[in-house]
């Protein structure tokens, strides 16, 4: 199960020179690698960051191009030259499409676009990879990785599933980590792709001809979370104890002065490479 991590057309409070998904979450450790971090306890086989030009390569700096699955380094702990047995999770660096941009290209578009490159990418390579599912994690929601490795069969095998915390989902528009499958992921393209007209819809056997008033021109570029996936199917849900929406300051002092955020340490150096690239 590969994990989409969306980066670009993200809104925060912030407004650094820098993206938001690198800001600090402990000593030497951004929201971004918690992420990455959080991804590698729900289990997933490759990491898909949805990141454009202007910011990817300096998050490449900082992530590499391959993190360490967490289960192998702890089946390799009870095997001679465990390092050996280690297993790689590839990072992969997805830009939105130039002829997307400033146009259909919403937070939730980022979700949808990287799932979608995702796919022909894990085909091509062959129809046995070919992925069915997909884990969703957004860099400004914080949770606990102890809480989501506990869940892990869960998050493998209930599709539709969502975390939540007090009740709520992305769904809600909290950006709390999902599985998205292919029924959700056409229901929310489609609920985008049909609300970025310019045009008003034709007459049929007609061409346009007559465009629609400002105010509802690409009216799907500015969907929020909850407008895209808010419509989306029930299913599995696991609460969880602990969860903080970084992209407003507040939140973000919360997360901070937290039990939570006291203990947020970057990992040992064999999970998460700073710097590292083949």
């Amino acid at each position: 199960m590969p994990a989409i991590v969306p980066v670009a057309g993200m809104n925060t409070e912030f407004g650094m020179e820098w993206d938001s998904s690198l800001i600090p979450v402990g000593a030497n450790y951004t929201a971004l690698e918690a992420t990455v971090f959080e991804c590698l306890h729900a289990g997933c086989s490759s990491i898909w960051i949805v990141a454009n030009d202007d910011v990817a390569p300096l998050i490449r700096h900082r992530l590499g191009e391959y993190t360490t699955d967490i289960r192998s380094i702890e089946q390799g702990t009870f095997k001679r030259f465990g390092e050996t047995n280690h297993r790689e999770v590839p990072i992969y660096y997805v830009p939105i499409h130039p002829k997307h941009r400033n146009k259909i290209d919403n937070y939730s578009w980022s979700v949808i676009y990287g799932a979608n490159v995702c796919y022909w990418v894990m085909k091509r390579f062959s129809r046995w990879v070919q992925p069915d599912q997909y884990y969703v994690s957004f860099p400004m929601g914080m949770m606990d990785p102890k809480e989501v490795i506990k869940h892990r069969a869960s998050v493998r095998k209930n599709a539709p599933f969502y975390f939540s915390y007090e009740g709520k989902t992305v769904k809600d528009g909290l950006p709390l980590s999902f599985v998205l499958n292919p029924e959700e992921w056409r229901r929310a393209k489609h609920t985008i792709t049909t609300n970025a007209s310019v045009w008003k819809t034709p007459e049929p056997n007609q061409y346009p001809t007559e465009r629609l008033p400002v105010g509802e021109r690409l009216k799907s570029r500015h969907y929020t979370l909850v407008d895209v996936f808010g419509g989306g199917p029930e299913g599995t849900q696991q609460e969880m104890n602990s969860f903080y929406d970084l992209t407003t300051w507040e939140g973000y002092g919360k997360f901070i002065a937290s039990e939570l955020g006291k203990r947020t340490k970057r990992p040992q150096t064999n999970v998460m490479y700073r710097g590292r690239s083949k």
